[in-house]
């Protein structure tokens, strides 16, 4: 039983680097400080405790991060972190984002000592947003319909000349005008008393009687 799980472990784990390697950056070693990414050019400006690891790279990084000016890759439980940060005098981002405080991203997010390392991105590149094509395609396939119906309806307009003002026919209805309640309350009782209403004829007696 526990060598079938150790073949299915040794199997998943295969798999998984398999999976890896087909996504994994192609990196090129130039020298002891260039290297290029995918292609473009970058500089490794600092590597503290050894902290640039070629294969880890390979299996970390991201397209997302060719936007970036700066690449930082940090170590924590024997994992590699990569973030991006913009250049000094950039006004893309948030300050946060900023290289000038990446000693403040180190104090509060990494780990104390630990390994880290800078790539200098020399060829940043343009990442277009999905979202802003989404939202116009979008905008545009209402308007298209709302385009489509309009056609549509002035097409059956002409067709059946005698159906346009169909729609305009008015149903009319006689309207009784309720009455007040306490007006009607009122009637009632002078009726219901008329009706109770007895009338006597007074006859006076006469002096022969």
């Amino acid at each position: 039983m526990n060598s079938e799980k150790k073949e299915r472990r040794e199997a998943q784990l295969a798999k998984k680097a398999e999976t890896l390697k087909a996504y994994a950056s192609d990196i090129q070693i130039k020298s002891s400080t260039e290297l290029t990414i995918d292609g473009h050019p970058y500089l490794l400006v600092k590597n503290v405790r050894d902290g640039f690891q070629l294969e880890k790279l390979k299996e970390r990084f991201s397209q997302i991060l060719t936007k970036y000016d700066y690449i930082v890759g940090d170590w924590g439980y024997d994992q590699l972190r990569l973030h991006g940060f913009y250049a000094s005098d950039s006004d893309k981002g948030f300050p946060s984002q900023n290289i000038a405080h990446l000693d403040d991203y180190l104090y509060e997010y990494c780990n104390f000592g630990c390994a880290y390392f800078i790539l200098h991105n020399l060829d940043v590149q343009k990442i277009k947003s999905p979202t802003n094509n989404k939202k116009y395609n979008r905008k545009r396939s209402s308007t298209k319909h709302s385009e489509n119906n309009k056609n549509f309806v002035k097409k059956n307009f002409k067709k059946n000349p005698k159906k346009r003002h169909a729609f305009t026919e008015e149903k009319r209805f006689e309207i009784h005008k309720k009455k007040d309640s306490k007006q009607e309350l009122k009637s009632k009782t002078v009726q219901t008393k008329n009706f109770k209403k007895r009338h006597f004829t007074i006859r006076q007696k006469s002096k022969n009687e």
